[in-house]
């Protein structure tokens, strides 16, 4: 590749006392339990140990931007090179910060400071589970390559994240046209900044609505509506899996395991590369102390972000 891909992550510990007050003042009945639940916000070191996996599978990665609430992860290095924290206030509008919305944030990820024109984007849960290359990402000429898992029916989705994705390929079907439709796997994607931009500016409404719910809702543009505008306009290609495995419920391009003990035990059949670690309402402190003893045998260097 003759261009630079740098790596964005969103991260948030949720047991910082100032975070907690500002939930708690932001909070109000209408709030859906399924947009505040705990097992959103909890910190378990997964960023760390992402970021080692970056360091280790994907070298050839430029820069990292961390996106926070004026946070900063316990273990982290500051002043190190190729690597930033990024307050959410410096790229959100001045009222919609706190934010307590990865919908939200996302839609503002373009206007981090000097963030290249081609970047990836991940949850602190994901990780490279094995050696990986640019073109994996994006072709020779600069598209996107998404890859894809279930097919999204037309059917009601009763969950805010079904239902959000439905609502972003409908939007771009209503305007662009109609093309396959399927959930996006969960995972890390590549993403273009001018592309971002573009896509606002057709759906500028909705993404300014979006933008000022400090909590998750069914009314929110998910993400994945940059992917599906950038398919739409032949700017991107699209992978649809030959077969998903419901067991662990990944495709062979990505991983998805629940954090739990008996998907944990079994982890390493897995031979993707790249993993999410999805912890839930129903993941206990065993699962998460497991969890972390995998990530550290498996990701043990220390990076020269730590401390």
């Amino acid at each position: 590749m003759n261009f630079e891909i740098d790596l964005v992550y969103l991260w948030v510990d949720g047991e910082d006392p100032a975070w907690i007050k500002k939930l708690l003042d932001a909070k109000n009945e209408t709030i859906s339990d399924e947009a505040i639940n705990k097992c959103r916000f909890q910190n378990n070191n997964e960023l760390k140990y992402s970021i080692r996996s970056a360091k280790k599978f994907a070298p050839w990665i430029k820069n990292i931007y961390i996106i926070t609430d004026n946070q900063i992860p316990d273990w982290f290095k500051e002043g190190t090179s190729g690597i930033k924290i990024i307050n959410q206030k410096d790229i959100l509008p001045a009222d919609a910060s706190p934010c307590f919305n990865s919908c939200a944030i996302e839609t503002c990820l373009h206007k981090i400071p000097g963030l290249s024109e081609y970047f990836l984007y991940a949850n602190d849960d994901m990780f490279f589970w094995n050696s990986i290359s640019p073109d994996y990402f994006f072709t020779e000429e600069g598209k996107p390559i998404y890859r894809f898992s279930k097919r999204i029916f037309n059917k009601k989705y009763n969950h805010i994240y079904g239902h959000t994705i439905k609502h972003a390929y409908q939007m771009v079907v209503n305007k662009f046209g109609n093309f396959t439709g399927y959930f996006p796997h969960h995972g890390i994607d590549p993403y273009r900044k001018s592309y971002i931009e573009e896509c606002i500016e057709n759906f500028k409404k909705e993404f300014d609505q979006t933008v000022h719910h400090k909590f998750r809702s069914f009314d929110d543009v998910q993400r994945a509506i940059f992917s599906y505008y950038a398919i739409s306009q032949n700017r991107a290609a699209a992978i649809i899996p030959n077969k998903f495995f419901s067991y662990f419920g990944y495709t062979k391009d990505s991983g998805f395991v629940e954090c739990n003990k008996r998907n944990l035990l079994k982890i390493n059949k897995i031979d993707s590369p790249l993993i999410c670690i999805n912890g839930n309402r129903k993941t206990t402190k065993e699962d998460i102390k497991l969890m972390v003893e995998i990530l550290e045998n498996k990701f043990h260097e220390k990076t020269e972000f730590e401390k």
